[in-house]
């Protein structure tokens, strides 16, 4: 059970409607359940309201009929598509970004991001609004060397490598040149949108790095997202393979990233954690306006270094009946380093406690990967 929230700290009082993008993906189910869990009502945007009935009747069994509306947004890059969608809400969480592919994509994940804040700013009733960016947004790992992150670092090394993309490039290194620069390009033209224009809303980005943990409606979603990446390492299959493309990082467990988005989405004095526009600092440095300005408020979801042998380690002290693939050769430590003390804070305030810790991430994930085809996985 989510715990009791003082209402004089809660920015948005329960019952209100929440329209989240993305619902059926790995992180914004569980902004979901945590949204409901509280209270809240959730009206989601899917590509498909009928390819996306099974989340509906997953919510409604938990939390009763009409505790999860689902909104058909076929093409999230339309102008004003959300426009009627949002009317009648409180706040939006914004999840969804076109899969990275070609460099073309990287506009139309901007687009789709610019395309919530003006439904934002023309509707009165909103007062805040999150965007789920991402670790890869701020910067690439760093294997072994030292690397601070901070409210204004970006993926600078990603945006220029898009640039000068030879086009015969291809699929992993493809992937790792279009994916951080799609997430670093949205994330500042929204920063560049909230400085230029006069919104009545606040604005947070939440930076979740390699989540792990438990699918939470596996027959439908099966080994979502980088959750393939312990499958992977649970198997020994396509090991080698993405280790060769995916180094050292920091991972968040997923229930901890969607609480960071509802923690900044309800707390009403995110002020001393996180500058508001009210702020004297500076306004960020790749902003050229001389409008008013809001400072980045960026929320790194870091919580626990991971490398694939670190994770097969856990996998043998936790299932010592099963046989793991053998250590792989990879690179140093991830030396990346950001603000998650700030964050751990935030998950004080909306769950009771900090992080969750890495054994009973990996033992609920594992357990989970190794009852197969019986769960969807």
């Amino acid at each position: 059970m989510a715990p009791q929230l003082d209402k004089e700290d809660v920015a948005i009082p329960a019952g209100a409607t929440v329209f989240v993008t993305g619902v059926n993906g790995l992180v914004g189910s569980y902004i979901v359940d945590e949204l409901l869990a509280r209270g809240y009502k959730v009206r989601g945007a899917v590509r498909s309201v009928e390819k996306s009935a099974w989340l509906v009747a997953y919510f409604e069994e938990k939390y009763g009929e009409g505790t999860l509306e689902l909104v058909e947004v076929p093409d999230f890059t339309v102008e004003r598509c959300y426009h009627d969608v949002v009317k009648g809400t409180a706040a939006i969480i914004h999840t969804a970004s076109p899969l990275s592919g070609s460099p073309s994509t990287i506009p139309l994940a901007t687009t789709s991001s610019l395309n919530i804040l003006r439904a934002a700013s023309a509707t009165p009733s909103i007062t805040r609004v999150i965007l789920t960016s991402s670790s890869l947004a701020a910067s690439y790992a760093s294997p072994g060397v030292s690397k601070t992150l901070g409210q204004e670092t970006y993926n600078d090394e990603a945006l220029s490598l898009v640039e000068h993309l030879p086009a015969s490039t291809s699929g992993s290194d493809l992937w790792r040149a279009v994916y951080p620069a799609l997430k670093a390009s949205s994330e500042k033209a929204c920063w560049t949108y909230m400085a230029e224009e006069k919104t009545g809303f606040e604005f947070y980005a939440v930076l979740p790095s390699v989540c792990f943990g438990a699918v939470l409606v596996p027959p439908h979603q099966g080994p979502a997202s980088t959750i393939a990446w312990a499958k992977a390492a649970w198997s020994g299959e396509n090991l080698h393979a993405l280790a060769s493309v995916v180094p050292p990082q920091w991972s968040v467990p997923v229930r901890d990233a969607a609480l960071l988005h509802v923690a900044a989405l309800l707390k009403r004095e995110c002020v001393p954690l996180f500058p508001s526009s009210s702020s004297s600092s500076p306004p960020p440095s790749f902003v050229t306006t001389n409008a008013h300005s809001l400072p980045p408020q960026r929320i790194f979801a870091f919580a626990h270094r991971f490398s694939f042998n670190s994770l097969i380690a856990s996998y043998r002290a936790l299932f010592p009946d099963r046989e793991f693939p053998a250590d792989i050769e990879e690179e140093a430590e991830d030396g990346c380093e950001a603000p998650r003390g700030e964050a751990e804070e935030l998950l004080r305030w909306v769950k009771g406690s900090g992080w969750d810790g890495w054994e009973g991430m990996v033992g609920e994930m594992g357990g989970q990967i190794g009852r197969g085809r019986s769960e969807g996985m």
